[in-house]
């Protein structure tokens, strides 16, 4: 990855906007003729549960969406801000600045937890219709399980990248990295992950193999939004998604397999707990507390 992540005597955003724009169309064009967004779910496997009542799942995530509309509104809200080091767009050079306000909420990893809230406030509602004896709209039904799949995708992604490849990268540029320990850090790092497996456990919404291109398309409109965000800002918050390194055209195709290759994961742990919930959860566990990274390295204190 460092080998990529250098320019070359020949910028390369046109052959990396070509790549992206070609897996949006091929990946697009699999939905719609997969039928993937017209398939519903059956109404029991996106409100109930095999371990908790209606209610307490109900509960469950509500507090998740709530957790999700809290700690952004922290971030964006948050008078002292934090520091951040990007990629400046002229200078092509990672330089240190201060973020506040509401511009702190263009990273990806706000994106995939506001995706993070957005699913679990609409399996809520879902829930909380059932619970009141209404019927729960077709839209919410093939919605929930999609855009968790979706989430937990991308969690699995944020959680690995911050893990084993930011907080790293910082630290070798001798860069403080106190920021991404703050609490909402750690909610949206590595949190993440956990209450997102806690809920696949008792959930019982079914992993549907053709939304694996959701994350994919989920990535894409971040990809895009980050090009935009040069010409607001002026920056790329992530060094790599420059679409004129080198090795940018497969640093993308890498970025969007590692996104289809989580939902794999995703998939995976659903069938393992449909097969066996006691197996399926000590897998869950173990691979969440293998990526994640709670406490800040003493070395780097």
């Amino acid at each position: 990855m460092p080998k990529l992540i250098n320019y070359g005597k020949k910028d390369m955003h046109l052959e990396t906007a070509l790549i992206t724009i070609f897996v949006l169309f091929i990946t697009l064009m699999f939905i719609f003729y997969s039928n993937l967004l017209l398939d519903k779910p059956a109404l029991d496997s996106v409100v109930s549960s095999n371990y908790l009542s209606d209610e307490m799942l109900a509960i469950f995530r509500t507090l998740c969406a709530i957790l999700s509309l809290v700690t952004l509104a922290w971030v964006a809200l948050d008078p002292k801000g934090s520091p951040d080091y990007p990629l400046y767009f002229e200078e092509r050079i990672n330089r240190k600045r201060h973020s506040s306000g509401i511009t702190r909420l263009a990273a990806f990893t706000m994106w995939h937890f506001g995706l993070f809230g957005i699913s679990f406030a609409i399996s809520a509602i879902a829930s909380w219709i059932h619970i009141s004896g209404n019927e729960v709209p077709d839209w919410m039904l093939i919605s929930s399980p999609a855009l968790f799949a979706t989430a937990y995708s991308c969690a699995i992604l944020v959680t690995f990248v911050v893990s084993f490849h930011i907080i790293d990268n910082e630290l070798e540029r001798g860069n403080n990295i106190d920021h991404l320990f703050y609490w909402y850090e750690i909610v949206m790092h590595n949190l993440n992950v956990i209450i997102l497996g806690i809920a696949l456990i008792i959930n019982n919404m079914e992993m549907d193999w053709r939304y694996f291109s959701l994350p994919i398309i989920f990535g894409i409109i971040y990809v895009f939004w980050a090009r935009l965000y040069v010409f607001l800002a002026g920056v790329y918050i992530y060094n790599f998604l420059d679409p004129r390194l080198k090795g940018a055209p497969l640093i993308h195709i890498i970025l969007l397999m590692f996104l289809m290759f989580s939902f794999l994961i995703v998939m995976f742990f659903e069938k393992l707990i449909d097969w066996n919930v006691v197996i399926g959860s000590l897998f869950i566990i173990l691979f969440t507390f293998s990526i994640i990274r709670i406490k800040q390295p003493e070395y780097a204190e």
